[in-house]
């Protein structure tokens, strides 16, 4: 019975809006923290009616003889971010101006610049070679990553949008894991770099064609160094350099690219060499590419902090002062399980809250509820964003 008289509401909202836009008009601030969360909701349902909705009712008897019905609300609304570009005052209530757009609609440059943070996304950064090769070649496996790694972490840290960090190390057995301390990390994300054989996700290295004198050369080449004294030379070996964002809590992969590249030929020795100039000149190009394709995917992605635990302050989320938060920041506590799909559901004001950071440390913070829910539901996949 709920979900029935809801849905006159739902269907007049987009004509009320539309018929008084005389009413709508920028207003400042709200005040009261529970005027900003409705605004906030407000805004959520607006766009969630502009876009595709479904509704799945269910009906069962139980064994008593009463009848039960179950009615879902889902929307196809993505957030591209619950940044306020403007608060309004309209006529069914205050609401916002937010950054929200339907399936299939591509992000508009002005969406995405209007998503941008002051805040920096952080991210453990690890290694791995997935190429068997021998003893001698895994050096220059292992150096070739640590030039990635570190060209990686420079070029993050000079755009100022990724902070990038070693993965902690943590001792399998909880005896060591108290003797020394160690805690697991709580980015919000993990970077994976790794080397993986030619034709590795179907990725082939093409290499360039050859002239006959080219070829010619080769067949001199080979048949001097059959006759010479000269030091034996490795042949050149494809690879496929992959690159993977994950989030730390669901462990859902968010961005991921792979190119092939070759390691030239390179003189056999028993002493440590440098590596070519060639290979980390393709490198910084390849990380350009990347840093460049990360950049517009998640400059339209919402910065969401995942909530770790709650105490007698509030809740703990992974965000600290390296990602930019400071005491007195306000952030918007969602339900992740319930919003934004099922914002359109008569319960969905119980998956939303409005909260302040009270306290700030080296990757954590402590924030507690302005707004919201008397009382709110602590299971669930909660996340804090900036709005």
């Amino acid at each position: 019975m709920r979900a029935r008289r809801l849905f006159p509401w739902l269907l007049a909202l987009p004509l009320a809006c539309s018929a008084l836009p005389a009413a709508a008009g920028d207003a400042p601030l709200p005040t009261d923290p529970r005027k900003r969360l409705e605004a906030l909701q407000h805004a959520l349902v607006k766009a969630a009616m502009e876009g595709q909705t479904r509704v799945r009712t269910a009906a069962w008897v139980d064994s008593t003889g009463k009848l039960h019905e179950n009615t879902r609300i889902t929307s196809d609304m993505k957030v591209r971010g619950v940044r306020v570009l403007s608060y309004l005052n309209e006529a069914d209530g205050p609401s916002a101006a937010i950054v929200a757009e339907g399936r299939g609609v591509t992000p508009s440059e002005e969406a995405c610049k209007a998503n941008l943070q002051r805040y920096r996304r952080e991210a453990t950064l690890s290694t791995a070679v997935r190429i068997t090769s021998s003893g001698a070649d895994q050096y220059y496996w292992n150096s070739f990553l640590q030039q990635t790694k570190a060209r990686l972490v420079a070029r993050a840290t000079a755009s100022r949008k990724w902070l990038l960090t070693a993965p902690a190390i943590v001792p399998g057995n909880a005896y060591d894991r108290l003797l020394t301390g160690a805690v697991p990390d709580v980015a919000p994300y993990h970077m994976t770099i790794e080397v993986l054989p030619p034709g590795a996700l179907a990725i082939e290295p093409v290499r360039p064609a050859q002239t006959m004198r080219q070829k010619a050369g080769q067949m001199v080449n080979a048949a001097a160094d059959y006759v010479s004294d000269a030091a034996p030379r490795r042949a050149p070996v494809p690879f496929v350099l992959r690159l993977s964002v994950t989030e730390r809590s669901s462990q859902r992969l968010l961005w991921q690219d792979a190119v092939p590249l070759f390691f030239p030929e390179s003189e056999l020795s028993t002493t440590s060499q440098p590596l070519p100039p060639g290979l980390l000149a393709e490198l910084d190009r390849v990380l350009e590419h990347w840093q460049q394709r990360m950049d517009a995917d998640f400059g339209c992605r919402p910065q969401q902090f995942n909530v770790l635990e709650s105490n007698a302050q509030g809740w703990v989320i992974n965000g600290g002062q390296a990602a930019g938060l400071t005491v007195g920041d306000q952030l918007l506590l969602m339900n992740r399980e319930h919003l934004p799909a099922r914002i359109l559901e008569p319960d969905s004001a119980e998956h939303l809250a409005l909260v302040e950071v009270i306290s700030v440390g080296n990757g954590r913070a402590v924030v507690r509820k302005l707004a919201g829910p008397h009382n709110l539901a602590r299971s669930g996949d909660w996340v804090a964003t900036p709005f």
